[in-house]
């Protein structure tokens, strides 16, 4: 499990590294625009860790933010049991 999220973390990292390149902004214009701080950005481009208030600002900034949330929001995948719980919201304990 820990190296499935270290191979996460890198392609979340560098995806997102190779949005700010394709945007033609670099790391402090990002970090201005964006609201993050600059050593923030680089630490993220580095190892993939950041808040996720962070990640939030920055995936606005790369206008990746509503792909993301259709992302998370798409329940195709979810069985009809899962989506009925949901849906009743009962207590899972």
């Amino acid at each position: 499990m820990l190296s499935l999220n270290k191979e996460y973390l890198t392609r979340v990292r560098l995806l997102m590294k190779d949005r700010r390149v394709a945007l033609k902004l670099k790391q402090k214009e990002a970090a201005a625009r964006s609201g993050v701080n600059i050593r923030t950005l680089q630490h993220f481009e580095q190892t993939g860790e950041i808040h996720f208030s962070n990640l939030v600002k920055l995936l606005v900034l790369y206008k990746m933010d509503e792909r993301v949330v259709r992302s998370i929001e798409d329940r195709t995948w979810w069985t009809v049991e899962e989506i009925e719980r949901s849906e009743n919201r009962k207590k899972v304990r």
